[in-house]
């Protein structure tokens, strides 16, 4: 399955989490997560394509995957089973709702440069009837 083709929305997470590939424990960067699988990066190479790993995503989610592709440190781990996809919204990024305050939507009076002056409107200044190029 190509990068394109993937059958789980991936979720940013970015955060550190223990790894056992080899019998070896090294933590390793966990970028993204879906249920499938997830793409992290080891400190040095990443092990070689077909390797089996054991990513500790949380506590008491210890997931058993492995690798499908790999570029320097870092690799594409498939998971050997889903995990359920309330871990996933967990550990994903959630950007906090945008809102614009109050005050600025009351006080705001039209655009204004970077020097805090009103900026004409669009077209102003120019005579009546003139085409813009």
């Amino acid at each position: 399955m190509g990068m394109d083709a993937r059958s789980w929305d991936r979720h940013i997470v970015e955060r550190r989490i223990a790894c056992r590939a080899s019998g070896q424990d090294a933590p390793v960067f966990l970028y993204d997560l879906s249920a499938g699988g997830c793409m992290v990066e080891f400190s040095g190479d990443a092990p070689e394509k077909g390797q089996r790993l054991e990513l500790d995503l949380c506590r008491d989610q210890v997931v058993p995957g492995e690798i499908v592709w790999q570029v320097a440190g870092c690799a594409g781990v498939r998971f050997l089973s889903p995990i359920h996809d309330a871990v996933v919204r967990h550990l994903g990024f959630q950007a906090p709702p945008y809102t614009l305050d109050k005050r600025f939507v009351q006080d705001w009076q039209g655009p204004r440069d970077r020097f805090g002056r009103h900026l004409p409107p669009l077209g102003a200044g120019e005579p009546r009837g003139a085409r813009r190029a």
